[in-house]
């Protein structure tokens, strides 16, 4: 690689995020921040990481085999452009549309509010135009608010659990809720999930969700990667970026093999809410989940590469929150176990 080269893939970066992660990965090593900034370019240019990677999996305590063994950003992308067929992902990035294509896998009542409204952007895709969804009128809000308690509210495109509302439904007058609904643009509206009790334990505020993500290979779905989210604090979403904790586990037992981790990679022994030891928790209904994913991966194949995010309910079995055509490789990942790194995903799919 020559000097064009590296300063092209540096062009456009917040290198003031670098600097800052180089000076609180410099105050735990002890390096000169300027060293380690100098680390982390190299990385970023080298293993495709960014300033991101580089702090989570602590890179600058790894040799040149362990970081190229990382799923990286960068190598994240890679495997989305090399299994993903772009026309086709609007499936994934609407939350109506996924709704309505994986509603056999959904498992609950939803709706779109917003009378002579269709939702869900097809232009410049491969998708039928009726893969749009409309948009419902007042009456079709009361009725479905009719027997619920609360509700949870979502916008369509924001990602990370951003914009999502959870609505006590006597609290609002129903002309009311549907102009919020409307107006704050965020017109999908689903029953809430009743969890499945041992899912409970990991918290009991949010519904803690089983992340499984699978790559479409020659027809057939493999199971590549997967951790489990939950909730903390009170918090009714189990995102990282909601302060959420994270766990990997074994992908043939669904038993957790980790410790759990924040977005900052704070350590976790035991549940913060109920004191339940993590590693060694094991997954309800596991082979159900497995079955439930890899029956969805075949409902749009031209979409291969798919982070699913499973809740196990109490009355209905594992069922869909959504699936993500581009899975974060932050949060099913911890690479001292070589559990979701690029090397392990190579191992399964070529390797068998």
């Amino acid at each position: 690689m020559n000097l064009s080269f590296y300063l092209k893939k540096l062009k456009g970066l917040d290198l003031s995020r670098f600097r800052e992660t180089a000076k609180r990965v410099s105050a735990i090593t002890g390096r000169p921040w300027r060293a380690v900034l100098l680390d982390i370019y190299f990385c970023t240019i080298k293993y495709g990481s960014g300033h991101v990677d580089y702090e989570a999996f602590r890179m600058y305590e790894k040799n040149s085999r362990q970081r190229a063994e990382i799923l990286t950003v960068g190598k994240n992308n890679k495997l989305y452009k090399q299994f993903n067929d772009l026309r086709y992902i609007n499936y994934f990035e609407s939350k109506a549309m996924f709704n309505k294509k994986f509603d056999e896998y959904v498992k609950r009542d939803w709706m779109l509010a917003g009378e002579g409204i269709l939702y869900g952007e097809t232009e410049g895709t491969a998708l039928p135009s009726d893969a749009r969804v409309p948009g419902q009128g007042i009456e079709a809000l009361r009725e479905f608010i009719r027997d619920k308690e609360y509700i949870i509210a979502k916008p369509l495109g924001l990602s990370c659990g951003s914009g999502i509302e959870k609505i006590k439904v006597s609290d609002w007058d129903p002309e009311a809720l549907y102009d919020h609904l409307v107006k704050d643009s965020k017109p999908l509206v689903e029953e809430v999930v009743r969890q499945h009790k041992t899912m409970d334990l990991l918290c009991s505020t949010s519904v803690n969700t089983i992340r499984v993500i699978t790559i479409l290979q020659n027809g057939e779905a493999k199971i590549v990667a997967g951790g489990i989210r939950m909730g903390q604090n009170g918090i009714f979403v189990d995102n990282f970026n909601a302060g959420g904790i994270g766990v990997v586990y074994d992908l043939n037992t669904g038993v957790v093999i980790s410790d759990g981790y924040d977005k900052q990679r704070g350590v976790y022994k035991t549940v913060p809410e109920s004191g339940v030891t993590l590693k060694g928790f094991r997954i309800p209904q596991w082979e159900e989940i497995v079955k439930l994913v890899k029956e969805a991966s075949l409902v749009v194949p031209q979409v291969g590469y798919v982070g699913w995010d499973v809740a196990v309910s109490a009355d209905r079995g594992p069922l869909l929150i959504e699936g993500n055509s581009y899975p974060g490789q932050d949060n099913a990942q911890e690479p001292d176990l070589d559990a979701g790194t690029y090397s392990s995903i190579m191992r399964i799919l070529y390797e068998g």
